[in-house]
């Protein structure tokens, strides 16, 4: 029986330290920690496929959170499976002592109908938070944009003036290119304040 830990973080503004320093406390050898920077929109993650590789029946896997399985409650669910049911590997969720399937070992196979329970109801919570907190910043953009307030890039002023280049460059009486110099424009926002203006008449 071998302790494999896995570590995973979205982006490289995150932090492995914290979940290094817990395998280290479990007493897991270092050829058998496995980090990754990568997203969990799906399972082509290097690290994780080759510590899927290297598993082997009996062994015990460590893993700080539910949501480094995956993102949504089927993946979860479909790769927990694959490595509990098929490989035959323990799983243990360090920060969701239920899902730890080495404690039901001797529950005259109970364990499997204890550890699906548990998983569906983890794994429908943390998907339901996510759809919560996606709701949540739809409805606060829709408030900030209903007070005035902008998002994206801030819009450039063309000058008071522009109306008046406007004219001369139609009449042809100036180039595109003197016009924008005139307004301090780059082209392309020259044209989207040409085409706003000529919207608007």
């Amino acid at each position: 029986m071998r302790k494999f830990f896995y570590a995973r973080i979205s982006t490289k503004d995150q932090i492995l330290d914290r979940q290094i320093v817990e395998a280290k406390n479990l007493g897991i050898e270092e050829e058998y920690i496995f980090l990754e920077v990568a997203s969990g929109k799906d399972f082509k993650r290097p690290e994780y496929q080759l510590l899927k590789r290297m598993l082997r029946e009996g062994d015990i896997l460590y893993i700080k959170s539910l949501d480094r399985l995956g993102r949504n409650k089927q993946m979860i669910l479909d790769e927990w499976n694959g490595l509990v049911k098929v490989k035959k590997v323990d799983i243990v969720i360090l920060d969701m002592p239920l899902l730890d399937t080495t404690k039901y070992k001797d529950m005259n196979g109970l364990e499997n109908l204890i550890s699906d329970i548990i998983l569906q109801l983890l794994s429908y919570m943390a998907e339901d938070e996510r759809i919560r907190i996606k709701e949540r910043q739809k409805e606060g953009i829709k408030i900030a944009r209903e007070k005035g307030i902008q998002f994206g890039r801030r819009k450039i002023d063309p000058g008071e003036n522009f109306e008046e280049v406007y004219k001369e460059w139609k009449l042809g009486n100036i180039t595109a290119v003197k016009a924008m110099n005139l307004l301090g424009l780059k082209s392309n926002t020259f044209y989207r304040r040409v085409n706003e203006y000529e919207l608007k008449k």
